[in-house]
């Protein structure tokens, strides 16, 4: 096998799970281009065929994972379910804190969930009516999402979300406990009010679960709205 033959292999294992994509394709002659002239130059440097071709290929290496990460999706289809996926987020957190309503708290929770849902239902309305156009033909523009950032803005959401989650339970004890841990008196709960105020302080801050299944939903939607180029 010569050393055409060999960048031209090397090549296509590169490319081999990245998608037929006319940036893809032009990229690709792109990296065959610079290989082949790196090779030619460390071989006129005195290098033999084979160190030549080994340290060319270390300049380029990873760029399978960089294929495999990039993802053509559907854009209008995509950010459609993705605002679709919030506004249900949002609406069903409303829902659960209707009954919380007895409360002042939960009143005030009740009140910036059903302004959020809102704000996002109108998002949605004004993002379908300013692509209406693009409704007709939903394949027409397409977006690259590399699936990396979302996983990694995923895991970030989640331990954000639980970082959240510890600081106001731990403010919420505090505040309600503290004095009893201080002079060590036993915690009492008087009554059913008593325990439905102190149950309700504690699911509300769980209600913000719903900024991390968003993001997650996002990274889920890729594999459902995404496309190739064929190949001209």
């Amino acid at each position: 096998m010569n050393l055409e033959e060999r960048i031209s292999r090397h090549m296509e294992r590169l490319f081999e799970h990245a998608q037929d994509t006319t940036a893809n394709r032009e990229l690709k002659e792109e990296i065959h281009s610079n290989l082949t002239a790196r090779v030619e130059d460390y071989f006129d440097q005195g290098m033999s065929e084979e160190q030549a071709f080994e340290k060319a290929i270390q300049h380029i290496a990873g760029l399978d994972q960089i294929m495999t990460d990039q993802h053509q999706v559907q854009r209008f289809p995509y950010w459609t379910a993705v605002l679709q996926s919030a506004l249900i987020y949002c609406l069903i957190a409303w829902i659960i804190t209707i009954p919380m309503r007895v409360l002042m708290e939960g009143k005030i929770v009740n009140f910036w969930l059903m302004i959020a849902s809102a704000l996002v239902g109108g998002a949605y309305l004004l993002y379908m009516w300013s692509n209406r156009e693009r409704q007709r033909n939903a394949e027409a523009t397409t977006t690259v999402i590399r699936s990396t950032t979302l996983r990694k803005w995923t895991r970030i959401a989640w331990w954000m979300w639980g970082a959240l989650i510890l600081v106001l339970w731990s403010t919420q004890a505090a505040l309600r406990f503290g004095s009893n841990i201080w002079y060590s008196r036993p915690v009492q709960v008087e009554g059913p009010y008593q325990l439905a105020v102190l149950v309700i302080a504690f699911v509300i801050p769980l209600l913000t679960i719903i900024v991390p299944l968003i993001v997650q939903k996002a990274g889920r939607l890729v594999r459902e709205f995404e496309v190739g180029e064929i190949r001209g």
